[in-house]
């Protein structure tokens, strides 16, 4: 039993492709970095290259696409009141796209593809980063004070900073004040915000 040199090739850009692509997600500390993108990548093909040898590659092309579903669905997470891992889990979904249309020898559509997954990755976070900052930022900030008059403050100094507030909840926990608010606003205003709120001596809880 040997490998064929078309197999071979197919399994080589596929290692190259996901390398690349893993390597952005590695310097961004993403939770799917170099090794799991390029194994995700060159795994597809094997199971590509694999399904055209069995004749069962509508099969084994909708368990990959589940497959992987489950992978991405595993860096998807819901902290500091926001869903993270989108991103990664969509570089998931597309690494293992490529190396299907790898294993197909479908060469040209693999790297072109590549090369939109690193231009939507590196030159999109730019632009995403630069919305941000002029006001797309979204928190949520979980806080709790010795007074209601303390709140009061917090919703003025919002207004000061021009964050918008979207919702507001209140809560009274035994001797604290407690309050939630879904805000949007500048990104440099809502680090503002964060640093005044925890420095002030009568807020006891400051999450987001």
């Amino acid at each position: 039993m040997y490998i064929s040199p078309e197999d071979f090739t197919k399994l080589a850009v596929a290692l190259l492709i996901g390398a690349i692509i893993g390597l952005e997600r590695e310097m961004h500390n993403k939770s799917a970095g170099l090794r799991t993108i390029t194994l995700i990548t060159v795994g597809a093909t094997l199971f590509t290259i694999l399904s055209l040898k069995l004749g069962e590659g509508d099969r084994i092309s909708a368990n990959i696409v589940s497959g992987v579903g489950f992978l991405g669905a595993g860096a998807i997470l819901f902290t500091e009141g926001r869903v993270k891992g989108l991103t990664t889990a969509s570089s998931i979904w597309a690494a293992a796209a490529m190396g299907m249309a790898i294993g197909l020898g479908e060469f040209a559509l693999a790297a072109a593809t590549g090369l939109m997954v690193i231009a939507v990755l590196w030159i999109f976070a730019r632009i995403d980063r630069w919305l941000d900052a002029r006001g797309r930022e979204v928190r949520t900030y979980l806080i709790s004070a010795t007074s209601t008059k303390k709140l009061d403050e917090l919703d003025n100094l919002f207004h000061k900073l021009q964050i918008r507030v979207l919702q507001k909840r209140e809560y009274k926990q035994a001797d604290r004040f407690s309050c939630e608010w879904d805000t949007r606003g500048p990104l440099a205003k809502q680090e503002e915000f964060a640093r005044k709120t925890a420095r002030d001596p009568q807020v006891v809880l400051l999450d987001y």
